[in-house]
């Protein structure tokens, strides 16, 4: 955002974003000055081996005798014979299959999450422009992409939007003091620190150049907010009013009727420091800061409407 100072002298006109004003109430002719800107997630389960049981049966072997001699007793061999085979029998028949037993599974301590039904979306997206009005007859006008959410029961609904461009059109802003009043007493408290460093700043000009230092009059820093928040919504970077009056205009009408006057104001600047910067390097703007005659001062705050805007700063000085 482009950043400008404003100041009103004397005799000096300039046409800048930059601008410091210093006159007379009674018959001042404003100057522009413009100042350089400061930026703008296995378990194992292993089975015993199943066990078999085998069983091997001698073979029954019956001998003849080979001579007439051979006496005629049942063959040894033929009894120890079958006696192994009762013997392995009976084995056979008592013996127990063993027992395969199996491990435990291990349970597992990981929980198993819940599945939910997940609810499918179709959208149908339509291009939109429409207007938003904001405040003291300020609109944005936005064209969008509106994303619309089409439910099971065949209803819609608007589920988000996509803003492509918008437009900030303040051709019908008007704000009498009235209308500015409540905002600018917000502001004042709101930006409090910021109105206190601008005023150690410019007090610490003031000390270089051997001056005392001004006095930060609250009826005065109401005015003064009332006008940065005039500068941030109509757009209108000068030191004429939008409803065409002069700035000085805000201070006769609210008890600053005589002596001198003069105003700084300056916009796109996000801190005390950098605006105050720029008033230094402007000439203009400097000479408001160091004049002498100037006893007290009010400083206001105001932020843009836009989201891109930064701050827009005010000073009013009275001596």
């Amino acid at each position: 955002m482009k950043k400008r100072i404003i100041a009103a002298s004397l005799a000096v006109i300039m046409a800048t974003g930059l601008f410091a004003c210093n006159k007379n109430t009674e018959n001042a002719t404003p100057s522009d000055a413009q100042a350089t800107p400061a930026d703008a997630v296995t378990a194992t389960v292993t089975d015993a081996p199943s066990t078999a049981v085998q069983t091997t049966a001698a073979p029954s072997t019956t001998e003849e005798p080979t001579t007439e001699e051979t006496t005629t007793s049942v063959p040894t061999t033929v009894a120890t014979t079958a006696k192994q085979i009762l013997t392995t029998v009976k084995k056979v028949t008592t013996t127990k299959k063993p027992t395969t037993t199996k491990k435990p599974v291990p349970k597992t301590t990981k929980a198993v999450p819940r599945t939910t039904e997940k609810k499918l979306y179709e959208y149908r997206t339509e291009e939109e422009t429409y207007d938003v009005k904001l405040k003291y007859g300020v609109v944005v006008r936005r064209i969008a992409l509106v994303y619309y959410e089409q439910l099971p029961d065949g209803t819609e609904k608007k589920a988000k939007e996509e803003i492509l461009t918008e437009f900030y059109d303040r051709t019908f802003y008007y704000a009498s003091y009235d209308d500015l009043l409540p905002a600018a007493k917000e502001n004042r408290e709101t930006y409090r620190k910021k109105i206190n460093e601008v005023l150690r700043i410019i007090n610490g000009y003031r000390a270089e150049g051997g001056l005392s230092p001004l006095k930060l009059n609250e009826d005065l820093t109401i005015i003064a907010n009332v006008r940065a928040e005039e500068i941030a919504w109509s757009g209108n970077h000068n030191h004429t009013r939008p409803n065409m009056q002069s700035c000085f205009s805000l201070m006769r009408e609210n008890g600053f009727s005589s002596g001198l006057a003069g105003e700084n104001i300056g916009w796109g600047f996000d801190s005390a420091t950098s605006v105050c910067e720029a008033w230094k390097a402007s000439e203009t703007h400097y000479e408001n800061i160091m004049n002498p005659k100037f006893k007290e001062i009010g400083i206001g705050v105001a932020a843009d409407p836009k989201p891109s805007g930064k701050l827009c700063w005010s000073q009013f000085f009275h001596g």
